[in-house]
């Protein structure tokens, strides 16, 4: 919306960016302060050739504390405890939060269990790598944010407020009180809910409750707030403040949905669950269990010293670095493939649920269909010139669908009329032919027409010598790609498609069954479609696919929101999940197949890492490796970590199959 939105919204915008930059700037100071003093202590313990190698035994020799290992120590401890604090305090948050056992927790015993055994530098290296994941995610995620504000439409919502002087003042919607006159110019949404008192119009409705044709209206009638005046100036009497008109109830059931619509886990989070707990019982009963098969004996070869370090070997083989920074990374390549693709992703949760989804719904106008209006049936060249010319002089939406119907030189038209609500007609070689509704022609009593079997709009042309000549049938234009498209995304694994439109009923029907399409549902308001959205999302995986205002609630409901970007509006994309930048219906089963692709990878690689690290595991359990248990779980860990960042940004090469590279948006 533009800034004439809600203060208090404006506010909490502003307040988000202003958190987000300083927790941006605190990543970074105790990305760098960790990273500098981690680099410097592992540079003087490895010029220390007696105590490079730190262990808990120097701490008992006074030469120790003279040394630069010492120093090196010193230096790691800080780095630790520094980062080990926010480690902590998200961990204590998370916990509140009802996530006892959550990614957190999985660092903080790992990177403990690092340290107890002296390998200082890994346990750095798992909350930087931590925080380095984070940074990457969240600014693919900003940077996908950021160019989906670049296409919100930002059409200004003011009002031409007429004093009693007849003077007109730009007033903000929230500053009109009702029975104040306003002027509503051709191209600009309507502020708030009115009476036109003077002139007549068209109204673009689409955005508002998804009706596909254009509506006429005239003294008296009333105008909701959102709507586009598109042919004339008109002025309106105002009949309802900003706070209770049309366009604000349905702002409201968006910021309603908003803050219903749970903050669904994160992989890592979802993993950390089951992870942490395995691994930590797995440690305490590989040392209990050998500590007490040796009676409990603490010194000795196998003694309780020897299963503790085991124990801790495990924890530090445990370790999630290759988790914590190659999901990130598969998510960060992910969201910035598909971004080049034209497909704009706000974060992972986004990719994950959407290759959950097996349903689709979709709203008609703008999202299956065009937006714009064509001739449907087949019209003798010769009459379709005669109403084309006719339709010239017309500056009705639906005039457009005629005209470019027609092939030939226009004819010369005289005695133009226009008569609103009904058609027009004119005079072309002497013969006056009238083109509009059955109503135009009972007046002019033309009463042979041929009625046409159609839920579209049906304008008859006639004339004062032959009678009825022809019929236009017209209708929003389905996309060329719609039918591809719907196909595409079956073979992908959606399994049904719904379509759930605020147009009448009949005209959904036709569309919808035209496209195949699975369930449809007509005539429905935006909370309609809402709690239809509701109840298909109790019980499966939904994501809804839409462009109007009237679409965002339900994109704000549906576990992934698919906004078409070029032509949706600023509302719709805001509250998406996904935009698609060029309104091309094919990219949506890209999206399908590249939210498949990146799960596959995360999966695939977080299994890699489990297998190797279980591997090391059962090696070290058993004593197989002795005193290498600490090197093999340095190796495991991060040689598994390398692996895992080159498999994840492979997602950057991914290769569409529905779309053409060479278009990037």
């Amino acid at each position: 919306m533009a800034c004439h939105c809600h203060d208090s919204h404006c506010s909490i915008n502003q307040h988000k960016t202003i958190e987000e930059k300083k927790e941006l700037i605190q990543n970074i100071l105790r990305l760098s302060i960790g990273a500098i003093l981690l680099a410097v202590g592992f540079t003087l313990a490895h010029f220390d050739n007696s105590y490079g190698d730190i262990s808990w035994s120097y701490f008992s020799d006074a030469k120790f504390y003279s040394s630069l290992g010492f120093i090196a120590f010193i230096l790691y401890a800080i780095a630790y405890l520094f980062l080990l604090v926010d480690l902590i305090k998200n961990c204590i948050t998370e916990t509140r939060e009802g996530s006892v056992i959550n990614e957190y927790t999985l660092m903080s015993i790992a990177t403990i269990g690092a340290f107890a055994i002296n390998e200082y530098p890994e346990a750095i290296l798992v909350v930087l790598f931590n925080i380095i994941g984070e940074m990457l995610e969240d600014y693919a995620t900003k940077k996908s944010s950021a160019s989906i504000k670049n296409l919100v439409n930002d059409m200004p919502l003011y009002a031409h407020y007429i004093d009693q002087d007849n003077k007109i003042v730009e007033k903000s919607p929230e500053e009109l009180e009702i029975d104040d006159i306003i002027e509503i110019k051709p191209g600009e949404k309507v502020p708030v809910d009115c009476q036109l008192i003077s002139g007549h119009t068209s109204l673009d409705l689409s955005s508002i409750n998804g009706e596909s044709l254009p509506k006429d209206i005239y003294e008296n009638d009333l105008i909701y707030s959102g709507a586009i005046n598109l042919t004339s100036s008109i002025k309106a009497k105002v009949i309802k403040k900003y706070k209770d008109s049309t366009l604000t109830k349905i702002m409201r059931l968006v910021e309603d949905e908003e803050s219903k619509k749970a903050r669904s886990e994160k992989f890592i989070t979802r993993f950390a669950k089951y992870y942490t707990p395995i691994v930590v019982l797995i440690a305490a009963l590989v040392f209990l269990i050998g500590y007490g098969v040796n009676g409990f004996v603490w010194e000795g070869e196998l003694g309780g010293q020897t299963w503790l370090y085991r124990s801790l070997s495990l924890l530090l083989i445990s370790c999630p670095c290759a988790l914590v920074i190659s999901v990130p990374i598969a998510f960060f390549s992910s969201i910035g493939r598909a971004s080049k693709l034209g497909i704009l992703v706000k974060g992972s949760l986004a990719i994950e649920n959407l290759r959950k989804s097996e349903t689709f719904a979709f709203d008609k106008t703008g999202t299956l269909t065009k937006g714009t209006f064509a001739l449907k049936n087949d019209v003798d060249p010769k009459y379709l010139q005669i109403a084309a010319s006719l339709e010239s002089k017309s500056t009705h939406p639906i005039s457009k669908a005629i005209i470019s119907a027609n092939k030939e030189a226009l004819l010369e038209v005289s005695n133009f009329l226009n008569r609103p609500g009904y058609g027009i007609q004119g005079n072309i070689d002497g013969i006056t032919y009238y083109i509009g509704n059955k109503k135009l022609m009972s007046m002019n009593n033309i009463n042979d027409i041929k009625e046409e079997n159609t839920p579209f709009l049906t304008l008859y042309l006639s004339s004062d010598k032959d009678g009825y000549l022809a019929s236009f049938i017209v209708a929003d234009e389905i996309k060329t790609s719609a039918k591809e498209a719907l196909k595409a995304l079956k073979s992908e694994g959606v399994k049904q498609t719904i379509l759930l439109s605020g147009d009448d009923a009949k005209i959904a029907d036709a569309v919808g069954s035209e496209l195949s399409i699975d369930i449809i549902r007509g005539n429905l308001l935006p909370e309609d479609k809402l709690n239809e959205i509701k109840r298909l999302n109790a019980s499966k995986q939904l994501s809804y696919v839409g462009d109007g205002i009237n679409d965002s609630p339900s994109l704000l409901a549906s576990d992934v929101g698919i906004a078409m970007g070029a032509l949706g509006s600023d509302a719709a994309i805001e509250a998406a999940d996904v935009v698609i930048m060029n309104d091309d219906l094919m990219k949506l089963a890209e999206a399908k197949r590249f939210s498949k692709r990146t799960m596959f990878t995360v999966y695939t690689g977080v299994i890699f890492a489990l297998v190797i690290k279980i591997l090391f595991m059962i090696l070290v359990s058993i004593g197989a490796l002795g005193d290498f248990s600490m090197i093999a779980g340095v190796l495991s860990d991060t040689g598994v970590m390398a692996i895992c960042i080159l498999y994840a940004m492979c997602l950057l090469f991914y290769k569409p199959k529905y779309i053409k590279t060479q278009n990037k948006y």
